[in-house]
């Protein structure tokens, strides 16, 4: 899933009420902490119980999927139910996660936690060179990173919609090198969006904005996360594809 959360121009420019505490950054990495150990715990209990779910588990994915779409929405066009809806949707899609990494962890044994790592190492590499400003966000790189993240998610969308009616869009299917390629700027574009969900944060934290987005910041991290985590695992199954 992509993250267009933070490139909405109202998160950078929310100020505080004379009479609200504002968010800071420690207090926005603290949540962002604590979204991941719910979607870790989430996505362990699943695994956990994997012996008792059996055939049920395609219908619990499909009921996380919707939830956590249904959450995602409503804290992207709601930002003060972030408090609520923030940890929510770290439990429901760590369920998702969990689920779907059961199931590919069953065909392709490891892959999913080579894909953890790797994300982790694209994550802590994005925020290092943010930290230390070796890599600077301008206007420039959020105009072209939001858009191919616009262009992704519409070109999403349509091979969703076409799926319904058996219609297969082209990069997304098989292990050819036009689909790996597809995957590799995918993946690329989930990195720098890192870079963006950074910037945002400081930028509102420089602009004292509601404490509640501080839930809000770490929420749109853990989207990015989660979209990184699953278009490195899809381009992993795409490499073992081809040396099978």
């Amino acid at each position: 899933m992509a993250n267009p959360v933070l490139s909405r121009a109202g998160f950078a420019d929310a100020h505080a009420a004379a009479n609200e505490t504002p968010m800071t950054l420690a207090g926005t990495i603290s949540k962002t902490a604590m979204l991941m150990v719910l979607c870790a715990f989430a996505a362990g209990g699943v695994w956990a119980t994997s012996s008792t779910i059996g055939p049920s588990i395609g219908t619990a994915l499909t009921i996380a999927a919707v939830a956590g779409f249904a959450l995602a929405i409503g804290t992207t066009f709601m930002p003060r139910w972030a408090p609520i809806t923030a940890p929510l949707y770290a439990l429901v899609e760590g369920v998702l996660l969990g689920g779907v990494t059961l199931l590919i962890n069953a065909r392709y044994a490891g892959l999913p936690l080579m894909a953890l790592g790797l994300t982790i190492l694209a994550g802590g590499t994005m925020l290092g060179l943010y930290a230390t400003r070796v890599v600077r966000v301008t206007q420039r790189m959020r105009a072209i990173v939001t858009g191919a993240i616009v262009a992704i998610v519409l070109y999403y969308v349509v091979a969703m919609v076409l799926g319904f009616f058996h219609v297969q869009m082209p990069l997304l299917q098989g292990s050819g090198w036009l689909s790996i390629g597809f995957s590799l700027l995918v993946c690329g574009v989930a990195t720098m969006s890192f870079l963006l969900d950074f910037d945002m944060v400081e930028r509102a934290v420089n602009n004292r904005a509601p404490h509640y987005f501080e839930w809000y910041g770490a929420f749109g991290i853990l989207v990015t996360f989660i979209w990184l985590y699953f278009e490195v695992l899809r381009l992993l199954m795409e490499l073992s594809g081809r040396r099978r």
